[in-house]
């Protein structure tokens, strides 16, 4: 039970931790946190090519990871 009880405490930790609305939060079942916890970090760590081939790779930012987050 107590393990139970702390893998709770983390999912509504995570919870919070979403971009979404404080109104919808409540809301959520633990499995649609844990989706979407995983589709935004993944979603997060896309990279994107550099400039030329074999440079290295950027992370998504500014208005790229804006539209990205709200697409979530």
């Amino acid at each position: 039970k107590a393990r139970r009880d702390q893998i709770n405490a983390e999912i509504r930790a995570l919870r919070d931790l979403l971009p979404l609305p404080d109104a919808d939060r409540p809301r959520l079942s633990y499995l649609h946190v844990m989706a979407l916890a995983c589709i935004y970090t993944r979603k997060g760590a896309c990279l994107r090519p550099g400039p030329a081939r074999g440079a290295p790779m950027e992370l998504l930012g500014g208005p790229e990871l804006a539209d990205l987050v709200a697409s979530l």
